[in-house]
């Protein structure tokens, strides 16, 4: 099935498609309780069958997707690093749940945390949210004892606006949440102050 070519790239990280050669690293890596237990919708355990499931339903919602418009369904990228091409996590945008625009989520290998790229590719995302896709603003939501991920999100510039609950079917019950903003003025503002 034909996908468009959206990537996005930074310095050290390309953010693609998924491809159905990408099943066993995201298996492998997502297959891992410290990755997943902050996510709402990732089952534990995680298999090679999940994986390419996954892949197969977001190979349809690109197809689908124009690469110019806000998307209806959640679509997902791949992180790549630029330097040896190996896949380190999935990062994706959805409609948001609080608001107008879209929301992200994101998870990388257990094995790349600490090095900086969830902030380099939720900056990314970010940039084409407002840039290409015109947005007024883009949500996201971590759990209150997910420091790594609200870390990530300061660094960008997102703003704590309320605390909720998210469903989550894959873990049996809510799980609560801090939301944060970035509106599109927030971002300009901070891209402005950049030398």
């Amino acid at each position: 099935m034909p996908t468009i070519a959206v990537e996005l790239t930074t310095e050290r990280l390309r953010l693609r498609p998924l491809h159905t050669a990408d099943a066993p690293a995201i298996a492998e890596q997502v297959n891992d309780w410290d990755v997943v237990r902050y996510t709402t919708s990732i089952p534990y355990p995680y298999d090679r069958g999940m994986a390419e499931e996954f892949i197969a339903s977001q190979q349809k919602r690109w197809a689908a997707w124009s690469g110019k418009t806000v998307p209806e369904e959640e679509v997902a990228f791949v992180i790549e690093r630029n330097s040896d091409r190996r896949l380190i996590g999935c990062i994706g945008l959805q409609p948001a749940e609080a608001g107008t625009g879209l929301e992200f989520g994101y998870w990388l290998g257990k094995r790349y945390w600490g090095e900086g790229y969830a902030t380099e590719a939720v900056g990314r995302l970010v940039r084409f949210a407002f840039l290409d896709l015109g947005l007024p603003e883009i949500w996201g939501a971590a759990v209150p004892t997910n420091d790594a991920s609200h870390r990530v999100m300061e660094k960008n510039g997102f703003v704590i606006v309320a605390a909720g609950e998210r469903p989550s079917d894959v873990r049996g019950n809510p799980l609560p949440v801090i939301i944060r903003r970035l509106t599109r003025a927030q971002w300009a503002a901070a891209q402005a102050t950049v030398v």
